[in-house]
């Protein structure tokens, strides 16, 4: 394999014999020279056919976020029925940094949808158990256990096609919802988001599992009310543009967020504001 460019000290996209572009891991591969053949014995995993926005996003995942990520995504394609997303290790090793993350930080969201993801998604519900024990294994951190619907529901988006999905209609709903709420966005914060970019990527899978839920009339609510009026004050321009994302979903499904979920949609507002694919558009949100 010859390698294109280096993504960080530890990943480099390649090219095989056959033409197909491959992202190689492994520790020590920051040595690797652009345009010479790559030394397979420090490659640790390969990835093929990466979308090249999730290629960019490798540039802010360590080596072990994604080694576990590929770790549970083998078991889950050796278990599932249907094809995975060439994608997809590199959007659950995201979405599992994003959960220590929160975790670290006392942010925790409870998972309404658990029992109906553990009925209708047994394998994945199962596979996303077993996950929890690796990343505590290799991090050192119990997540609660309502990270388990998290997972879940990634390998469920990261499916090629599964049983389940939403009609075309409802699918469409959302496309249109997803639109308004990103323009939305663009006009209360003074940025311009990437559609292609994995920072829109990422938003949209959190905003569907979001619409999902208060679709089915399975609001999120805990104890995180508190902390809800603290990351508002904290963060009024965000808060103000959440509000009127929140007024949008409700009108689309009759259903008010509860405060938890807008925390939840405060911390992703935030992620695609602050994502390198979001470039100023020259107006000047209100503080």
């Amino acid at each position: 394999m010859i390698v294109l460019k280096r993504i960080n000290n530890n990943a480099v996209l390649c090219i095989d014999p056959a033409g197909h572009q491959v992202v190689a891991l492994g520790k020590g591969l920051a040595h690797c020279t652009v345009g010479k053949d790559i030394d397979l014995n420090l490659v640790d995993h390969t990835f093929y056919d990466v979308e090249p926005r999730y290629v960019e996003l490798m540039r802010d995942l360590s080596l072990d976020y994604l080694e576990v990520s590929a770790q549970i995504v083998n078991v889950a394609r050796g278990m599932l029925g249907y094809d995975l997303s060439p994608n997809i290790e590199v959007a659950l090793a995201d979405h599992i940094q994003f959960a220590i993350q929160r975790m670290r930080e006392h942010i925790y969201l409870s998972a309404p949808l658990s029992y109906d993801l553990q009925q209708n998604y047994p394998l994945e519900y199962k596979i996303a158990q077993w996950s929890l024990g690796l990343i505590r294994q290799h991090f050192g951190v119990a997540l609660p256990s309502n990270e388990i619907s998290g997972i879940a529901m990634c390998l469920i988006n990261g499916a090629y096609s599964s049983a389940g999905a939403s009609s075309s209609d409802e699918a469409e709903k959302q496309d249109s919802l997803l639109e308004q709420i990103i323009s939305l966005i663009e006009s209360n914060m003074g940025v311009s988001v990437n559609r292609e970019g994995f920072g829109f990527a990422r938003f949209a899978t959190h905003l569907q599992y979001l619409i999902r839920r208060v679709a089915s009339g399975n609001s999120i609510s805990s104890d995180n009310s508190e902390m809800y009026q603290m990351a508002a004050a904290d963060n009024r321009a965000v808060s103000s543009c959440v509000d009127a994302i929140a007024a949008l979903i409700s009108s689309a499904y009759r259903q008010s967020l509860t405060d938890e979920e807008k925390l939840y949609l405060i911390l992703h507002v935030n992620r695609i504001c602050s994502r390198s694919d979001v470039a100023p558009s020259g107006n000047n949100p209100s503080a």
